[in-house]
């Protein structure tokens, strides 16, 4: 296909998330009580509602943490996972996701084929979700090598699971996990994601593990997380899956059988 076929999506204004998910990521920090430990994201699998479904918090080991959910109908599971090995073999793709937000991005393909077309891919986002341009590294695995359990994808109501490593390629740094859950709905998917933002800091390379000892400090971590960062990210996921869901049932119908 030939990119300027999606040019047009790029004049497109964004589809604004609902009201519920705007107010939440709006809003100011969270009871850190409700926030969720990484031992316990299986709960994200769970359709039953969550004491907060979108915010965000700043605990007291330094770390923070952002939730969103984003109704996505329309969309199928199928499209979920051909869009995560879709978009990023070429930048306008990316872009026309968010194009207020997102700039560029290129894709390091798995070494060994997986359940997921996605999982040991590594995409290289260039974006802004509103604390500065970021290159940013992201590991996208199978949801049982991060803490999930090994049926996290087997119950019927789960559609499929992203889940991923997320550092910097600038500063060779590891730095954050993230969840996207999708669970299926009478009418298509609704997105639980969760991100622990400084919960992995390691520097890419042999010596990561030892180092990341060293780093994971709450010290560290206050220094290395933007204050705004929670906040702004928050506000970022519920914009730019909120206007995936409005583009991806037509993307998925026009582009999906072009193997390129």
């Amino acid at each position: 296909m030939n990119g300027s076929d999606l040019t047009p999506y790029l004049e497109r204004p964004l589809t604004a998330p609902d009201e519920d998910s705007a107010a939440g990521a709006a809003a100011g920090p969270r009871d850190p009580a409700a926030a969720l430990p990484l031992a316990e994201a299986d709960r994200l699998l769970d359709p039953a509602p969550m004491a907060v479904e979108t915010g965000w918090w700043v605990l007291d080991d330094g770390t923070a943490q952002v939730a969103a959910r984003t109704p996505m109908p329309g969309v199928s599971p199928e499209m979920v996972d051909w869009w995560f090995d879709w978009h990023p073999r070429e930048a306008i793709r990316y872009r026309i996701w968010h194009p207020v937000a997102h700039f560029d991005n290129s894709l390091e393909e798995p070494d060994h084929p997986g359940a997921k077309p996605h999982w040991g891919a590594v995409h290289h986002p260039v974006e802004d979700v509103g604390v500065g341009v970021v290159h940013a590294r992201i590991c996208f695995q199978d949801p049982s090598s991060l803490g999930m359990s090994d049926g996290s994808l087997g119950a019927e109501h789960v559609g499929t699971v992203l889940a991923a490593e997320v550092g910097d390629d600038r500063r060779h740094m590891r730095h954050s996990l993230m969840f996207h859950v999708f669970l299926r709905e009478d009418h298509g998917l609704v997105l639980r994601s969760r991100f622990w933002l400084g919960a992995a800091i390691r520097p890419y390379g042999p010596a990561g593990p030892m180092l990341g000892g060293l780093l994971n400090r709450p010290a560290v971590r206050r220094r290395a997380l933007p204050a705004a960062a929670p906040k702004a990210l928050a506000r970022h996921c519920v914009e730019e899956y909120a206007n995936l869901a409005a583009l991806l049932p037509e993307l998925y119908g026009r582009f999906s059988a072009d193997p390129s």
